[in-house]
């Protein structure tokens, strides 16, 4: 009998997780004009707030620094840093509109509008400034980290793969631009390059702890299934309450023909989030390997229970069912397998004698 195992493959995209808005760091020196040395010595305090991150001093300071140079470009930019850390996203793009106004080539303003527009989900506006501040400075690694993430997340892997090329040459120790390209040659199948970027962002950052799950799927795809247990391995040493981490070990496991092993870590995923419908079928498809009929039965029907349009527990119920001599109910969940995309279910349906096909069956779907 032919059993299937099927996984939550889930990315962890560190991407997520935003650059931080950094205020200029360079000083400027006070000449002789009074409201030049005004707006250059409120300059000065703002950038000493704004690191200290006392961002309502900054604030302030910068806006003082702007009332005595009104076409003080860098004093708007850094205001409209400040006001992105304090979340007010209108005025900052305000500020940084007028910091681009009067200086259109300031790569750090157009980086931090694109920050802005990102908050507030104009994400097409965000690519575009991330790429003016490439064309403007190239060697920036943060513009091109930021617009590979957008562009992975709207599925363009290939540009996003580009970006996070661009960032690695611009800073060869940014280990989150090491991590995303993995991520993003992994959606390309190119899992033996993801394993080595991934295995490169642990170098540089071992406490990316995602990178250890994110290679131990690699590896797993590369068929390098020992070296992928290591890293679930390393991982729950360090991290014990991902159920995700769980899961994916018990599936590894299930891989490895280590049922009872594979059973454990699946009870553990479900321990963490009893609503974790990927778990319970796994341990549903690993009790059918042990011939535990009924508890895959019952395992699979919770599966289904938190998620109707689960194929491959409707797939391995049939199976349970079958050997528990349900055959009608047998048929009626490979029949609805089928219908929700596994086309297995009407062969085992047919070999069983089923009558009908599935798609003659799927009313409930």
């Amino acid at each position: 009998m032919q059993l299937k195992l099927f996984t939550l493959a889930l990315l962890l995209l560190l991407g997520a997780l935003p650059t931080v808005s950094q205020a200029q760091v360079d000083s400027v020196r006070a000449k002789n004009l009074p409201g030049q040395q005004l707006a250059e010595k409120a300059y000065n305090s703002g950038l000493s707030s704004f690191n200290s991150k006392n961002y309502p001093a900054a604030l302030a300071s910068f806006s003082q620094a702007i009332a005595a140079k009104p076409d003080f470009a860098a004093a708007y930019s850094n205001r409209g840093a400040t006001r992105y850390e304090l979340q007010e996203y209108d005025q900052a793009m305000v500020d940084f509109d007028q910091a681009i106004k009067l200086e259109p080539t300031s790569y750090t303003s157009y980086f931090g509008r694109g920050q802005v527009r990102e908050a507030l989900k104009q994400l097409d506006g965000a690519e575009q400034d991330y790429s003016e501040a490439v064309k403007n400075q190239p060697n920036y690694a943060p513009a091109w980290y930021n617009r590979g993430i957008i562009r992975f997340e709207k599925g363009e892997y290939q540009q996003a793969r580009d970006d996070f090329d661009g960032a690695i040459k611009a800073d060869p120790s940014y280990a989150y631009a090491y991590h995303d390209r993995a991520s993003a040659n992994t959606k390309l199948s190119n899992y033996a390059a993801a394993a080595q970027d991934y295995a490169k962002a642990l170098t540089l950052d071992p406490s990316l702890l995602p990178a250890l799950l994110n290679r131990a799927a690699a590896l797993r795809r590369t068929g390098k299934l020992p070296e992928a247990l290591k890293d679930y391995d390393a991982y729950l040493d360090k991290k014990a309450d991902n159920a995700l981490a769980f899961n994916n070990r018990g599936s590894a496991r299930f891989e490895n023909k280590d049922y009872a092993g594979a059973i454990s870590d699946f009870n553990q995923a479900i321990l963490l989030n009893p609503k974790y419908a990927f778990a319970w079928n796994n341990r549903a498809a690993a009790f059918l390997k042990q011939e535990k009929f009924e508890k895959a039965e019952s395992d699979a029907s919770e599966a289904i229970k938190l998620n109707p349009q689960y194929a491959e527990a409707y797939f391995n119920r049939g199976h349970a069912r079958e050997m528990l001599r349900k055959a009608e109910e047998a048929c009626e969940d490979w029949r609805k397998a089928a219908a929700l995309g596994i086309d297995a279910g009407n062969n085992y349906a047919a070999a069983a004698g089923c009558a009908g096909e599935a798609s003659d069956k799927d009313d409930d779907k």
